[in-house]
């Protein structure tokens, strides 16, 4: 176990203390070597602050630890020789060099600190407490290679008090060199507060460190007259801590303009491939007109190459009359100083190698002295941006003469341009149009749906229903593109119109004709079928029955006979109006041709529920029926097949419908009969009554 007795002072005061003395001039000099070593660590600290990784700042950083670490060391020694005893005292020369390990420790942590572009408080305040602790150890250990004879003890409170001292100033200092630089306080003024503050922690803790120790024990008059090597040992640390922040500082100084030269050539080098690589042609001439500098681009937009045109005339590169004209223009500029075109870009044509002209944008700049001035053409060609503005002019002249309806949208999808093609077709002048959203043209239409796909794919296309100004509704074959920047969101959407509103109207005329009979306006045996395969397939899926029904006119011929074709078609009309009158809206009533008819009832929970449905079907053919000619009246024999007891295919379900309403005709007409398995063959038996 450690004695404390041993070391500090617990006791009352001893009667034999010896009291000590310091040179004021070596605590001067103890002073500036701890002022010193600090400044040069915080300026070393501040500039690999400034470095990216690399060995430069990794050599600032273990440099400057070097430096402060040695003047910290420096200074404590200086002070231990400043110190006057009687009393004899020599010194451990290892455990005095060891005693340098701690200072460079707390050096190297108070660097790496500073050298960080932010800390924490905690990182902060850990490394003032690591720097306070390498100070005090070093000194305390550099106490330990004291040897004498009297014995040193320590006041437990100056000591605790010198201890909380330098790790409260190196807080500080800390402090200072991170955050003041930040806080508005110039660089140089941050770092000169931040050095002071770390030599007041290096010294006040060492001579505090002193103020504690006492010497106990006999005093020897004659040590103090073998004292004359102290001064100049002192001197000597003092002079080799000085030559060696020298050296840092030297050795610090070389690698930043070594990495300086570096930069510039760098510099240079990506000033030449930038000039090189740029699309615009740059071009130096003296105040002469000679060329000096002619980038790649140069070459490539007048065709001559680098070695043909420097130091030539620049008017080389000029049709007529610019040619003849530009000297002209330069020696007046050097004469009055009035610059011609130096500052305002303008257009300008330039002259080829093969001869040919080019549109060229043009800008200079000046450098260099007023005698002996370098002028900087940026000179853009302007060919491709010509041929643009001449598709732009066609692309005006197409939209504006467009025969379909263009619109053009901005980004909140309202109109932003129209041509007269949209104009005449919706009857909506251009004033009204503009700035109005394209959805307010087409009520009722889902466009949320619409934008998703343009949103999606980049394009949508499909047929709307557009109300024109006259409240006439249109059909529209709809194209909507989005128009990106890139990768970017649409900036403008393009919405071309065709009216196919004549083309639906065409399109429902031939639906009619092949879907529907021309005479009664029923459906025909085509759109029967398929509306036969639709209702059996929902027949299917909600397990429900369906009534196929065949009917066919009694004394149809008759009427025709008496009173002629022309009447006949009427009563067919009537007949069929009657019926369908009687039907559901899912129900469907066909005309297969002449006086046949087919019923399709969907829907049916029993087959039996479909027969006072059929009855007065049959009850409404047989009335009578006004025609032209006079009055006349049929009846209707009807034949039925159900689904799926009858079958469950088209085909076959009207087959014995068929079958069915021919054993009704054989059995006297004017009746309904079921399908039965017995009706196949008419000729061997009749089918079963209803």
């Amino acid at each position: 176990m450690l004695e404390l007795d041993h070391y500090f002072l617990l006791g009352p005061m001893p009667a034999a203390v010896l009291h000590g003395t310091h040179d004021p001039a070596l605590v001067l000099l103890s002073g500036a070597v701890a002022a010193g070593s600090s400044l040069l660590g915080l300026h070393l600290s501040f500039h690999a602050r400034q470095q990216p990784a690399s060995p430069h700042r990794r050599m600032a950083l273990a440099s400057g630890a070097v430096a402060l670490g040695l003047g910290i060391w420096a200074m404590h020694f200086i002070g231990m020789l400043a110190f006057r005893l009687p009393a004899r005292v020599s010194y451990d020369i290892p455990l005095t060099l060891l005693s340098l390990l701690p200072a460079l420790i707390a050096a190297l942590t108070a660097m790496w600190l500073l050298a960080q572009t932010r800390a924490s408080r905690a990182q902060l305040a850990a490394s003032g407490v690591a720097l306070g602790v390498g100070i005090v150890a070093m000194h305390y250990s550099g106490m330990a290679a004291m040897r004498l004879q009297p014995v040193m003890l320590y006041q437990p409170w100056i000591f605790l008090a010198s201890v909380l001292l330098a790790m409260a100033l190196s807080v500080i200092a800390l402090w200072l060199g991170m955050a003041l630089p930040g806080r508005g306080l110039r660089q140089r003024n941050a770092t000169l507060l931040a050095a002071l503050f770390m030599a007041l922690a290096i010294c006040g803790m060492h001579y505090m460190g002193m103020a504690a120790v006492r010497f106990v024990g006999e005093a020897d008059a004659s040590a103090l007259a073998g004292t004359s090597w102290r001064e100049p040992l002192a001197l000597a640390i003092a002079f080799t801590t000085t030559a060696v922040s020298a050296i840092v500082l030297a050795l610090n100084g070389l690698l930043r303009y070594r990495e300086m030269f570096l930069r510039v050539r760098e510099s240079e080098v990506q000033l030449r491939a930038l000039v090189d690589t740029a699309v615009d042609a740059i071009i130096t001439i003296d105040h002469q007109g000679i060329v000096h500098g002619y980038n790649r681009s140069a070459e490539r937009i007048f065709g001559w190459s680098a070695q043909e045109v420097c130091g030539r005339n620049i008017n080389m590169l000029m049709p007529q009359p610019y040619r003849s004209q530009h000297d002209g223009h330069l020696a007046r500029y050097m004469r009055t100083g009035q610059a011609h075109i130096i500052g305002i870009g303008r257009e300008v044509t330039g002259l080829r190698k093969d001869g040919s002209t080019i549109p060229l944008h043009l800008g200079v700049g000046k450098a260099g002295t007023r005698r002996q001035p370098l002028f900087i053409g940026f000179l853009t060609d302007l060919s491709d941006l010509k041929r643009a503005q001449d598709q732009l002019r066609i692309s005006a002249s197409v939209f504006h003469h467009s025969y379909e309806a263009v619109l053009i949208l901005d980004e909140q999808r309202r109109i932003v341009d129209l041509n007269p093609a949209f104009e005449r077709a919706t009857g909506v002048d251009r004033l009204r149009g503009m700035h109005q959203p394209v959805e307010g043209f087409y009520p009722g239409a889902d466009f949320s749906q619409i934008w998703h796909a343009v949103s999606q794919d980049g394009y949508w296309q499909g047929e709307l229903a557009a109300l024109a100004g006259d409240g006439q509704t249109l059909a529209q074959r709809v194209s909507i593109a989005a128009v990106r920047d890139g990768e970017h969101a649409a900036r403008h959407f393009i919405v071309v119109i065709s009216d196919i509103t004549q083309a639906k109207r065409h399109e429902r005329e031939l639906e009619r004709l092949a879907l529907y009979d021309p005479l009664t306006g029923l459906p025909n045996r085509r759109l029967l079928l398929d509306r036969l395969r639709q209702g059996l397939g929902r027949a299917r899926r909600h397990e429900r029955s369906l009534v196929v029904c065949y009917l066919d006119l009694d004394g149809f011929k008759q009427v025709n006979d008496q009173y002629g074709h022309e009447a006949g078609d009427a009563l067919l009309v009537s007949v069929g109006q009657r019926v369908q009158a009687l039907l559901r809206s899912h129900d469907t009533l066909a005309r297969l041709g002449g006086d046949e008819m087919a019923l399709l009832l969907g829907d049916v929970a029993d087959p039996l529920d479909c027969l006072a449905a059929l009855e007065r079907i049959r009850e409404a053919v047989a009335q009578p029926v006004e025609l032209p000619g006079g009055v006349a009246q049929v009846s209707a024999s009807l034949g039925y097949a159900v689904y799926p007891l009858d079958g469950d295919e088209p085909d076959l379900l009207l087959r014995r419908a068929d079958q069915a309403m021919y054993q009704a005709k054989l059995a006297g007409k004017n009746q309904c009969r079921r399908f039965s398995p017995a009706a196949r063959a008419p000729a061997e038996a009749s089918a079963t009554p209803v």
